[in-house]
C-alpha cells in the first residue's frame, strides 16, 4: 500500500565515528603581468610574492621571486578538513614588492570583481557525481587548470593560473554500506530519519573501517522497490542521512542504499517498513528484506513483567524487580531495538548479507530472568530463564531469532542478579551492553558455541563447528580455517567435576565474537557464511 510522503526531504551529514580529514592542495601554477594599464613596475619587471588562506587556518606565505613579470612558481598551499564539512573557503592574494622609485608594495588585481582585488571561491566537496567543484572568482572542477585575470586601470593587474586537489586519506579496500532507518517502527506521522554509512573491508579482530565513499546515495520506494524516487545523494561521504514522513496506519514505505568506492559498489537491497499496527499478525515487519524462507528472521520483543525469583520454589512466588519496558510501542524499547540491529549490522559478513535479513517487532510482551544459579546454590549458573509469550509457536514460529529485550539491570554475578543467554532460539540482550546482542543472535541465529571458559555453551554443530568436542576434532579441522594444530586450545567446563579439557577452540583468545563479545573470527565467519548460504538455498 502506498503511503503519503512529505513533499520535503532533509539531506545531511552525520558524524562519523570517526574523524576523517580531507586534504585540500591549492597550487598556484602561474602569475604574470597582463592586460591594460600596465606596466606594474616603472624601473624593473615585477617581483611577486603571495599567500593562500584555506578556511580558518593560517595563511601559506610565498616568497619574492624579483625580476620576473611572468613566474612558473607552482607555489602550493595544503591543509586538513574534516570530511564532514560541506565546502571550504580560500582566498589568494598577490603582491608586488616596490621599493625607491616604485613606491609601497602593491597589490595585484586579479579578478573582474571590483570589489576585491584577491582570487576568492569556495570549494564543494560533496557535490553529486563529481570528486569535487569550486565555484567564486574562478570555478572549475578539481584537479583541472583554471585562470584569472584582473581589470583594473591603476597598472596593478595581472592574472594567474591554479589547480586546486582534494585528496582522502589512505583508507581500507572494498566498499559496504549498512542501511537503517528511525525510528524502527515508525508511527502515522512521524518523522523518519534513514541512513547511509560506508565501510572498508573488516580486518579481522577489529571493527568495520569508516570510509570515504565516492558516492552515497538513498532511494525510496512507495511500492517495495519497483518505482523507486532518489532522496538523497552527495559525493564524498562516510555518512548521508535523509528523511520522510510516514503515511497512514496500515501503510509500507521502503527503501534502499548505494555505495560507490572505485573499483567498487555495495547496494543493499531493499528494506520494507511497516507503519502502525500490521494488517494482520502479532509480529510486525520494521525490516524486510527477503521472504521468511530466505532470510533470518528476527523478532524482537519488550521485557514488560518480570519472571518469578525462585521458579523451583512453589511457596515462592516473588518475582524479581529488574525495570522494565511498558511495551513494544515504548520509546525507550525502540531506541534499544534500533541499537540491536545496527550491533548486528556492525560484521562485514552480516552488513553484506543484509538482503537475507528480516526484523520484526512483537505485539505481545516477554520476560526474562537471564542465566543464573537456581538449581544447586553454589554459584554456578545453571538456568536460562526466559518467559516467552504463550503464543510463541502460533505467532512467531516462522522466526529464526526471538530476543527479549529489557532495559538496565543491576551487574550479574549471583541469583538476584541477571545475566543473558540464550536457550531454544530465544534470547535476553540488556540495553547498554554492547555486542551481548550480537553474540547472542551467534547462539540463536548461526548455532554458534561459547568460546570462553568455563560456564558457557559448549556443542559442536555437524556443519562449520566453532566449538569441538575432542582435541583430534580440533586439530583435523584447523587447517582449514587457515591455522595450525597448536590453535587448538582445550578448556574444562564447571559443569562435570573432573579437570579434563571438555571442548576445544581454534580461533583466537581475544577480540573473538563468542568469547569477549567484539567481532566474528576466522570460526565464526565461517559458520555464519554456512548459515547465510543455507538462507539462499530457502533452508533458513
Amino acid at each position: 500500500m502506498a503511503i503519503a510522503v512529505a513533499a520535503t526531504c532533509v539531506v545531511a551529514w552525520a558524524a562519523p565515528a570517526q574523524a576523517l580529514p580531507l586534504t585540500v592542495t591549492v597550487t598556484i601554477v602561474r602569475v604574470g603581468e597582463c592586460c591594460p594599464g600596465g606596466p606594474i613596475d616603472l624601473t624593473s619587471d615585477a617581483d611577486f610574492y603571495g599567500r593562500t588562506f584555506i578556511g580558518d587556518n593560517e595563511p601559506t606565505n610565498f616568497g619574492e621571486m624579483t625580476d620576473q613579470s611572468l613566474i612558473e612558481p607552482n607555489w602550493k598551499a595544503t591543509a586538513d578538513v574534516d570530511h564532514t564539512e560541506a565546502t571550504i573557503d580560500v582566498r589568494i592574494e598577490i603582491f608586488d614588492e616596490d621599493d625607491g622609485l616604485n613606491f609601497v608594495d602593491n597589490q595585484i588585481d586579479l579578478t573582474d570583481n571590483d570589489a576585491d582585488r584577491a582570487v576568492n571561491f569556495t570549494i564543494d566537496l560533496h557535490p553529486e557525481d563529481h570528486r569535487c567543484y569550486f565555484d567564486g572568482d574562478v570555478s572549475g572542477p578539481c584537479g583541472a587548470e583554471v585562470s584569472s585575470h584582473g581589470n583594473a586601470d591603476d597598472g596593478d593587474v595581472g592574472g594567474l593560473a591554479l589547480i586546486v586537489e582534494v585528496n582522502e586519506p589512505p583508507q581500507a579496500p572494498g566498499v559496504h554500506v549498512r542501511c537503517l532507518h528511525s525510528p524502527l517502527w515508525p508511527q502515522p506521522g512521524q518523522t523518519v530519519t534513514i541512513t547511509a554509512e560506508a565501510f572498508g573491508d573488516q580486518p579481522d579482530g577489529t571493527g568495520l573501517p569508516p570510509v570515504i565513499a565516492n558516492q552515497l546515495d538513498i532511494f525510496f520506494s512507495f511500492d517495495g522497490g519497483h518505482t523507486r524516487q532518489k532522496i538523497a545523494g552527495s559525493g564524498r561521504q562516510t555518512t548521508l542521512t535523509a528523511t520522510r514522513t510516514a503515511g497512514a496506519a496500515g501503510s509500507t514505505f521502503a527503501y534502499s542504499c548505494v555505495g560507490i568506492d572505485a573499483p567498487g559498489s555495495a547496494e543493499t537491497g531493499w528494506h520494507t517498513v511497516q507503519v502502525g499496527d500490521p494488517p494482520q499478525g502479532r509480529a510486525v515487519p520494521v525490516l524486510l528484506s527477503a521472504p521468511r524462507e530466505r532470510a533470518l528472521d528476527v523478532v524482537l520483543f519488550p521485557a514488560t513483567t518480570n519472571v518469578r525469583r525462585d521458579p523451583n520454589n512453589p511457596s515462592d512466588t516473588s518475582l524479581l524487580n529488574f525495570p522494565v519496558y511498558s511495551g513494544p510501542r515504548d520509546s525507550n524499547f525502540l531506541a534499544h531495538a534500533r541499537t540491536a540491529v545496527a550491533e548486528l549490522m556492525r560484521e562485514q559478513l552480516v552488513l553484506d548479507n543484509q538482503r537475507s535479513i528480516n526484523v520484526w517487532i512483537a505485539l505481545d510482551p516477554a520476560a526474562t530472568g537471564g542465566l543464573r544459579d537456581l538449581r544447586g546454590g553454589d554459584g554456578i549458573v545453571d538456568t536460562c530463564q526466559h518467559q516467552p509469550p504463550g503464543n510463541l509457536g502460533t505467532a512467531y514460529g516462522f522466526a529464526n531469532v526471538r530476543a527479549i529485550l529489557h532495559p538496565a539491570t543491576p551487574a550479574p554475578g549471583n541469583t538476584a542478579t541477571l545475566r543473558e543467554c540464550a536457550r531454544n532460539g530465544v534470547l535476553s540482550a540488556e540495553a547498554g551492553e554492547t555486542g551481548v546482542f550480537i553474540h547472542e543472535t551467534g547462539h540463536s541465529g548461526f548455532g554458534l558455541a561459547d568460546e570462553y571458559c568455563c560456564d558457557g555453551g559448549y556443542f559442536q554443530t555437524p556443519d562449520a563447528p566453532d566449538v569441538y568436542l575432542s582435541r583430534d576434532a580440533c586439530t583435523a579441522d584447523v587447517g582449514s580455517l587457515g591455522g595450525v594444530v597448536a590453535d587448538c586450545r582445550g578448556m574444562d567446563s564447571v559443569y562435570d567435576t573432573d579437570t579434563n579439557p571438555d571442548f576445544w577452540v581454534s580461533d583466537p583468545p581475544s577480540n573473538d565474537l563468542m568469547n569477549d563479545n567484539t567481532f566474528a573470527r576466522r570460526a565464526d565467519r565461517r559458520r555464519i557464511t554456512f548459515v547465510f548460504g543455507q538462507c539462499d538455498e530457502t533452508r533458513c
